[in-house]
């Protein structure tokens, strides 16, 4: 039993030099950081594993992906600006286009103003007809006023995770090796967390990869389509100054003119209709009081 014991730990601490290789992503082995913990293992004596030095292990998986990389992995992605005759039919005629490449519209947005329509497109088509559909759709402007078409390399990040994805799957591999000969409980619960821990870290850097194959596989075109109309750069009519100055000081003599006209018929017509109002009120206040007063005077 206590041959067993050691070939357990001799075991343990084989597989974390084995996999020190795949350095930040391939997270070591923590079942060997409790030496209190007793790792019982069936009595079939498993195959020693081969311990693999750092820089051979990153050395073949680098090296085992390199060949299968024929050309350069590049997202290509194309921004232009076209002024169009008829924002409605450019936007039918670029998806056409990108129906007819084998491409689809990923988004369309239109915004309405007094002048016309302005639109922004954005498909994507297989990268080989990249620059295909960047000749059409020149080729639909009547003037392109802005384009800017940019590649990004992701061929060394594409293979470094194909060399990371390697790592992982040899340390899954030994991981249920492992947890088909482990007896003890905890020992199997070790084994089954980190086991946990890699298959996410693979599914995560297969994600990673199936992105930038779809990203590579097709390019992005976001087109803006602004009509004629609103093409047309505004005209600003000559300032004439001694105009503008005597315009303003009439306004100003029209506005006297008639501020004063206003207080002389105010004065005239106003101040002795508002005196006879007056006279008119208070004749009938008076005799309304002196009414009043007789209504209630006591009989003698």
């Amino acid at each position: 039993m206590r041959r067993q014991k050691v070939v357990g730990v001799a075991l343990l601490v084989t597989l974390a030099l084995g996999l020190a290789g795949c350095g930040a992503a391939a997270k070591p082995l923590s079942l060997g950081e409790e030496p209190a913990t007793e790792v019982r293992w069936a009595e079939t004596e498993p195959a020693p594993v081969p311990a693999l030095a750092p820089e051979q292990v990153a050395e073949e998986g680098i090296s085992a992906a390199l060949p299968e990389m024929t050309e350069r992995m590049v997202v290509r992605t194309a921004d232009l600006d076209l002024i169009v005759p008829d924002t409605e039919k450019a936007m039918d005629q670029i998806e056409a286009l990108a129906e007819e490449l084998g491409g689809y519209v990923v988004s369309l947005n239109t915004y309405q103003y007094q002048e016309g329509v302005e639109a922004s497109i954005t498909f994507r088509v297989p990268a080989d007809s990249f620059d295909t559909a960047i000749e059409r759709v020149r080729e639909i402007a009547t003037t392109v006023r802005r384009e800017s078409i940019s590649g990004q390399d992701v061929t060394e990040e594409y293979v470094d995770l194909e060399a990371r994805l390697r790592h992982l799957q040899a340390k899954e591999a030994q991981l249920l090796e492992f947890l088909d000969q482990a007896e003890d409980t905890e020992a199997v619960m070790q084994v089954y967390e980190e086991l946990s821990r890699t298959q996410e870290e693979i599914e995560r850097v297969r994600g990673r990869m199936q992105y930038l194959e779809n990203q590579t596989a097709m390019a992005t075109i976001t087109v803006s389509l602004i009509p004629d109309e609103l093409a047309q750069p505004l005209e600003v009519r000559g300032w004439n100054l001694p105009g503008t100055i005597r315009n303003a000081v009439e306004l100003l003599l029209d506005v006297l003119e008639f501020t004063i006209k206003s207080l002389i018929y105010l004065t005239i017509v106003g101040l002795p209709t508002v005196l006879v109002i007056a006279a008119f009120v208070y004749a009938l206040v008076s005799l309304g009081r002196w009414t009043f007063r007789r209504l209630r005077k006591p009989k003698a």
